[in-house]
This record gives structure tokens, C-alpha cells and sequence, in this order.
């Protein structure tokens, strides 16, 4: 099913009632609603067929054509899902009594448009119309909702739409006085939480923003943690957001949604089934509750789509403007639009450059993480962070190594926004400029990886930096047998006294060369020299795996921030009235 048709049906959810006699058009629109929903649930086994199979009987729920989907479905099912044969029968009836309806044309009371759609339903409409720019779709999901209204008054009401205006109502403030709090995050949950992290939180505060609001920025903030930080806390928030769910939408449609993921199912089809479960809560109370609770633990259970537009968010207008013009001049390549992306970004200066550089660095790890999974995202971001010469090369190769992977499988959907994303990331992320870095032992990279080729001395590996299993390079930087099995110096060193690596090179030191010298910062053990520290007077630095960030140890006296950069006196630190922060006592 096409992802625009079911966020249509996602948009125009009424409220449940039956068919009474006089009959309204609202009523056969509210029928009709809950017979395709009620379809749907006897046949979530859908998604697993063969795409052809379920695009068909997509097409039949859909267009209203009840009795062929009915008949299908229980074919199929007689098979391989016999238990939901009772459920397909059980719709038998309301079938009968649509379709009869439809036949009889007996409908006595007509509606406004806004009877059919709230005012927040007609806006989300039109700006699907105007992100797509395709009115045919939008066209035919209203058209479909309407099934059972005459043809000739749908058009009507289609023409009604169009005339209409977007007026948003502001959902949002009504669902801060509706919904009920979120219950409190204990402490132990927030640990992790930097004076960065609160700061943000203060800031909300000091705006009056919600409860609800606190929480998607905590959200935010744990969904951007690395992993290895993660890891310590997902048991608590997971065991919080299951809790939070089942108590408000009940096992049975926890246990759907759980499915769903299991499954693999696509990220938007679970967020759409949410919000048709979610639409059958009785109050809306609970309808809104549950919204804000979904928004957090989505985060939580990492069901975020990947969305190439977060990637430039940080441009001015004038910039985005002058983005889409060149991407509409057929003369100019996708290149020279990425490097103008990068002026833009290194044009950036103060507080717009540290927004920009935010949202390309949490963006691309975000997509990366989607696109790649956790673990090469993190292994290009420790690459990214630990520096040194070729380093960006290095992570650009390994980035299009594992994308090319995929394409080269077949496995990529949304192909044209990935490789606008990967361009991205590779050019202003990972700061890469198309430079050919193989140590010395080649000159020449692959055109689509950008791997080096044709290493020389027998090397191989991403910059010709390594050497088969069974050799080790020697001082000339040649791939010979022979050398000490004992002495391992990771690259930094050829000599060994007793095993110990003696002359360290690459601002390395340490028994096998495995640790940066006083001063200077990055992984050695990679085969990769050390950076020097970004601090006053020689000073040492460490990498803070928490916000990502390289942080000096120590700072002049007067001076504090993560390089020194700020003025002691001007400092004014995150507070709370209590020890602890929690959202129970409105710290946030």
C-alpha cells in the first residue's frame, strides 16, 4: 500500500458511531471507516505476503470492494491463517448492510466538509498536497474516505477541499491542557545527563515549556547517545516506555505493535497502526496521552524514519532558496551542490555554526546508524573523532564501502534521498574533499569507494595500511615474513626490545605503541597516528563519549568550557531547587 494512501487514512480518523437512521453522510463516512479497520485487523498477515498478493487485496479494502477482499482473504487464510476466518466472518454482516446502503443511495442528511474532516484533518491534507505536489493522491484518499456518498456529491466536497485554506488548528497547546502528565523519569534514569544536556532543559524551562515538551527533549538527547552509553541505560527506559504503553492502549494491542517489530515491518507502517490504535481509545484524554507517549518512546525504541531534510535544516532562507535553484538548473551536477552546502556551512559562524554543525553531526550519525546499523556508526565516528592525516578519507571509504554493499544488492529503497544523504554526511560530517590518502603506497582511489588501488609492497586495506595475516610491514612500509610475532606496535613501530615496541612514532607511546602521547588524542590501536590536543598551553585532553566530544583535562585558572573558550566569570551552571531532577517536582 502506497505510504501516502495510508497516512491519509491515518489523518482522517472520526470518531466511532453507528449508522442510525435518518442517515447523514457523516454516518456512512464513520461506517465505513470502521469496517476497513476492522478488516484490517482480522488480516495484519498482510505485509508477509508476496507484494502482488497484498498490493491486491490492499486495492480491494481500500476501494471499498468489501466482498472481494472478504472472499480472498478467507482463501488465503483456509491455509495458513485459519484463525482469522471467524474474524473475516464475523464483518459479514456490515458488509451486507454497506453495501445495501450504497445500493439504496437513501442518504437524507448532507454535511459540510468540516462535518467529514476537523480543522487539523484539512491541514495535514494540505501539507501533504504541498510536500508532494501531487493533488491525484490527495484526490483519490479523499475520495476513498467518502466511499458510499454518491459520486456526484463527493466531487463536491472534493471541490470544497481544494477551495479551502489550510488554518491549522494548534493541536499542540490543546494537547498540553488535555493529556494527562507523563509519570515522573526517575533520577538514576537521568544520570547520564550533561550540564549541556540540562542547560537545554533549563532553557525550556525558562519558556514555560510543557512537561510533555521536557520529554521530547530527553528523548532527543538519549536517542543521540552513543551506544556504548546506551547500553547502560536501555533496560530502564525500554522497561519505562513498555509500561507506560500497555497500560494506556491494553496488552492485546501492544502485543500487535510488538509483532510488528519483530517482524521488521517499515518504521511508518508501526507508527500508522499506532495511531489507528490509538484513535479507538475511548476519550481524548487518552487519545493525546498516548500520542505524546508514542513520540517519546518511539525515540526510545530507535523507530525514527530516516529524513534526508533534516541534513539541511541549519540554512538560512536565502541559503535554501539558493540550494533549490541549483538543484533545479540541469547544467549544474550534484557535486557542486554539496560544496556549496560546505561554503554555506563553513560560512556559518557563533551560535549558527554551532546549531549547524549539531544537526549535520546528530544527523548523519542518525542515518548512518538507520542506513549501516549501530556499529559502523560508531566506528566512524570514533574514526571521525580520533583524527589524524587521511582520517577523513579513511571514514568517507568506509561509508561508501558498506552503502555500495547494499545497493549493490538491491536492498535500498528510497535510493535517490540515501545517496543525497551520503553525499552529504561524506562532504560536511566527515569533511572529506575527495583527497587520495594511501600512505605513501598508491596515488590512485576507486572513482564510487574511494578506496585505494594498486597498493604497493603487498599491502592492502582501505589506505594500503595493512598487510595479510601471515606478514607485517617493515620500516620500508613493504609486506615481508620474518619479523618478531611479539612485536606489535600497531603500525607505529618496527623494533622491539623483549616484545616492548622501542621509538614510537606518530605522537604514539606505550609497551605495543597503543597509547597517545601527553598532549595529543586518538586511537592508535587503529593504525592511526595521534592529533594534538585543542588546548591552551600544551594542555591534555580527553574524548567524552557521552556528548561526543574532545574536552581539555584541565583548563588556565579563569577559564572553564570543554576547550577553555569561555570566561569562568560569565559562567551561570545549570541549578534545580532540589538535589535530584525529576519531572514530578516541575524541576524541568
Amino acid at each position: 500500500m502506497s505510504l501516502y494512501f495510508i497516512l491519509i487514512v491515518t489523518i482522517i480518523i472520526p470518531q466511532f458511531e453507528f449508522i442510525h437512521s435518518p442517515l447523514s453522510e457523516k454516518d456512512i463516512v464513520t461506517f465505513r471507516f470502521n469496517l476497513v479497520n476492522r478488516l484490517d485487523q482480522c488480516t495484519l498477515w498482510r505485509s508477509k505476503l508476496d507484494k502482488k498478493v497484498s498490493n491486491t487485496l490492499d486495492h480491494f479494502l481500500m476501494n471499498s470492494k468489501f466482498d472481494e477482499f472478504r472472499e480472498a482473504s478467507t482463501q488465503l487464510a483456509a491455509d495458513i491463517y485459519p484463525e482469522s476466518i471467524d474474524c473475516l466472518d464475523s464483518c459479514s454482516y456490515d458488509i451486507e448492510q454497506f453495501n445495501d446502503f450504497v445500493k439504496s443511495e437513501s442518504l437524507t442528511t448532507k454535511n459540510d466538509l468540516g462535518d467529514l474532516l476537523d480543522n487539523e484533518q484539512i491541514y495535514q491534507l494540505h501539507m501533504l498536497l504541498e510536500k508532494t505536489k501531487r493533488p491525484d493522491i490527495v484526490e483519490k484518499g479523499i475520495l476513498q474516505h467518502l466511499h458510499g456518498i454518491p459520486e456526484k456529491r463527493r466531487q463536491e466536497l472534493l471541490s470544497e477541499f481544494f477551495a479551502s485554506k489550510p488554518s491549522r488548528v494548534r493541536r499542540s497547546t490543546m494537547s498540553r491542557k488535555i493529556a494527562r502528565e507523563p509519570t515522573p523519569l526517575t533520577p538514576d534514569m537521568l544520570s547520564w545527563q550533561t550540564p549541556r544536556h540540562k542547560n537545554v532543559l533549563n532553557k525550556q524551562k525558562l519558556t514555560k515549556g510543557s512537561q510533555w515538551d521536557a520529554m521530547n527533549t530527553i528523548g532527543d538527547q538519549y536517542y543521540h547517545l552513543r551506544k556504548a552509553v546506551r547500553v547502560k541505560y536501555d533496560g530502564k527506559f525500554m522497561k519505562y516506555c513498555n509500561e507506560s504503553l500497555l497500560e494506556i492502549i491494553g496488552r492485546d494491542n501492544f502485543a500487535t505493535l510488538e509483532e510488528m517489530v519483530q517482524d521488521s515491518e517499515q518504521v511508518e507502517h508501526i507508527w500508522n497502526k499506532y495511531h489507528q490504535i490509538i484513535g479507538y481509545l475511548k476519550n481524548e484524554e487518552d487519545q493525546l496521552t498516548a500520542e505524546h507517549y508514542g513520540q517519546f518512546c518511539r525515540k526510545i525504541y530507535r523507530l525514527l524514519p530516516i529524513e534526508q531534510a533534516d541534513l539541511m535544516s541549519w540554512l538560512r532562507p536565502a541559503q535554501r532558496f539558493r540550494i533549490a535553484e541549483m538543484i533545479q538548473d540541469r547544467e549544474v551536477n550534484d557535486s557542486q551542490v554539496y560544496e556549496k552546502l560546505y561554503e554555506f556551512f563553513n560560512q556559518a559562524s557563533g551560535d549558527a555554526k554551532d546549531d549547524a554543525d549539531e544537526v549535520i553531526t546528530l544527523g548523519c550519525r542518525k542515518f548512518i546508524a538507520h542506513h549501516l546499523g549501530d556499529q559502523v556508526a560508531e566506528d566512524i565516528e570514533d574514526l571521525r573523532v580520533a583524527g589524524g592525516t587521511g582520517s577523513s578519507h579513511h571514514t568517507a571509504a568506509m561509508l561508501l564501502v558498506k552503502h555500495n554493499e547494499i545497493a549493490e544488492a538491491g536492498a535500498l529503497a528510497h535510493q535517490k534521498r540515501i545517496e543525497e544523504s551520503v553525499s552529504i554526511c561524506k562532504r560536511i560530517y566527515l569533511d572529506y574533499d575527495g583527497s587520495c590518502f594511501c600512505n605513501g603506497r598508491s596515488t590512485m582511489c576507486d572513482e564510487k569507494t574511494h578506496v585505494c588501488q594498486n597498493c604497493t609492497g603487498g599491502t592492502l586495506g582501505i589506505q594500503c595500511e595493512k598487510c595479510p595475516e601471515d606478514l607485517r610491514l617493515d620500516k620500508t612500509g613493504k609486506c615481508v615474513p620474518g619479523l618478531d610475532p611479539d612485536c606489535f606496535c600497531n603500525s607505529h613501530s618496527y623494533e622491539c626490545t623483549d616484545g616492548i615496541c622501542t621509538d614510537c612514532e606518530n605522537n604514539t607511546t606505550g609497551d605495543h605503541c597503543e597509547l597517545c602521547d601527553i598532549g595529543f588524542y586518538g586511537d592508535p590501536t587503529m593504525g592511526r597516528g595521534c592529533t594534538k590536543c585543542p588546548c591552551p598551553k600544551n594542555g591534555e585532553c580527553s574524548y567524552n563519549t557521552v556528548t561526543n566530544r574532545i574536552e581539555c583535562n584541565d583548563c588556565p585558572k579563569g577559564h572553564i568550557g570543554e576547550r577553555c573558550e569561555d570566561s569562568e566569570s560569565s559562567y551561570q551552571p545549570f541549578t534545580t531547587e532540589a538535589s535530584t531532577i525529576t519531572l514530578v517536582d516541575n524541576q524541568l
